[in-house]
């Protein structure tokens, strides 16, 4: 018995040397100079994977309780990290610093970046936090990060530069905008989004620009495909609140010379399949309501309802003189392929000195009402309707062509 307490009691006491010397080494290796130089190789290899850019190491020191690392690209863009950092729990409480003057390697943005913010959390949930002066505003942001991962993304925009976001975007614009608002969302990592963004503009001037068609146009389909451009299934709930004080900051990506201010709230839901976007404002001193469909990620139905809109901004909203004034009521829908719409004017009262001036019509100051229904169909257009005045009444049949109504409807206000 006694022989064999002595056995395992040398054995415990290999174990535990056996123990001591692989901590030792492992001190040696993490924790001094010569293993911090040893290590620095194979950190360069990690951080140029996640990076996805080459990446040099400039400085790498590892204590049981402390880390310091910094590193640059090939442009000098750098960024360094120190704190505090856990060997038991491995995780970092730690500030960063960012330096990216130039374009390119860890700047993928084109501008010149300063940023600094905090790192706290492991590998498998870590926050990160901190602020950027952007486009003469600021920009913090906070980021939950799941396995070095987007989960969860907070930013809070403060009084951005409109004006140097757009020369940014390659489109010129001249008036004096900024841009406030907040975007929060969750569930990026499993692709299922769900979030609320907020947009307020402020225009203390405005001057219209030229307008430049780069040929492009909002597409789902570039958002959700991969490489090979194959859908990668999601899951979509968001919503939107906007306010714009001048529409016309909004003409590039219009491509018309919008002017007046409008109020949205919208909400986007559904997947890969079927996503739907409903949306409602004030545009035009109006309520509308608007529905727009896409099957796998292609536009399929169209809806739009607009009550009580004023004739008068409605023009105005296109940068055009209003001939007329009066209640504007507006139902349509479209199938893409076939699409039919019911306008109807009610309380309408002509202006004779801007039909004259810019549409070179002679007539007094007349009262009418309208109401015209057109169905388009690929290569054709038919209208009926009725058009009643002071002067007289219009009837169009179902087989006017756009020419032929326009010229119908001029008939009636001599």
């Amino acid at each position: 018995m006694k022989t064999a307490f002595i056995r395992i009691g040398r054995y415990g006491l290999k174990i535990t040397l056996s123990a001591l010397g692989l901590a030792g080494i492992l001190y040696l290796l993490l924790f001094t100079s010569l293993g911090n130089t040893a290590f620095k190789p194979l950190l360069e290899k990690k951080l140029t994977t996640v990076f996805n850019t080459p990446l040099s190491v400039d400085t790498f020191v590892l204590t049981h309780d402390a880390l310091t690392i910094q590193f640059h690209d090939s442009s000098k863009n750098t960024v360094k990290v120190q704190g505090q950092f856990s060997l038991i729990t491995l995780n970092l409480h730690a500030l960063y610093f960012a330096k990216m003057l130039q374009n390119g390697g860890l700047n993928t943005f084109g501008l010149p970046l300063k940023t600094s913010g905090s790192l706290n959390g492991g590998y498998g949930l870590m926050m990160m936090q901190g602020s950027v002066n952007l486009f003469d505003g600021d920009l913090f942001y906070r980021v939950q990060l799941n396995r070095f991962h987007s989960s969860d993304l907070h930013l809070s925009i403060k009084n951005i530069d409109y004006r140097s976001l757009m020369q940014w975007l390659e489109y010129p614009h001249n008036s004096s905008t900024v841009l406030t608002g907040e975007v929060d969302l969750h569930g990026i990592n499993r692709r299922d989004i769900q979030g609320d963004v907020t947009l307020r503009t402020h225009t203390q001037n405005f001057s219209p620009s030229k307008l430049i068609d780069d040929n492009t146009s909002f597409d789902f389909l570039s958002m959700f495909t991969d490489d090979q451009g194959m859908i990668q299934p999601f899951h979509l709930n968001l919503t939107l609140n906007a306010s714009v004080d001048e529409l016309g900051i909004l003409e590039q990506f219009a491509m018309l010379p919008l002017r007046g201010n409008a109020n949205l709230t919208a909400a986007l839901q559904g997947d890969q399949d079927r996503l739907v976007l409903d949306a409602q404002s004030n545009v035009a001193k109006s309520s509308s309501h608007a529905r727009l469909h896409w099957k796998r990620l292609r536009p399929s139905y169209l809806y739009l309802n607009t009550d009580h809109a004023d004739a008068s901004a409605l023009f105005h909203l296109f940068s055009l003189p209003a001939p007329i004034e009066g209640k504007v009521h507006l139902n349509a829908e479209s199938t893409i392929t076939k699409t039919t719409a019911n306008i109807s004017l009610s309380n309408g009262l002509t202006h004779p000195d801007i039909l004259k001036s810019d549409y070179h019509l002679t007539q007094p100051q007349t009262r009418f009402t309208a109401n015209i229904s057109a169905q388009a169909i690929p290569k054709a257009i038919h209208y009926q309707g009725v058009l009643k005045s002071d002067l007289a009444r219009i009837e169009i049949d179902n087989t006017t062509t756009h020419e032929g109504m326009l010229r119908d409807l001029l008939k009636a206000i001599p």
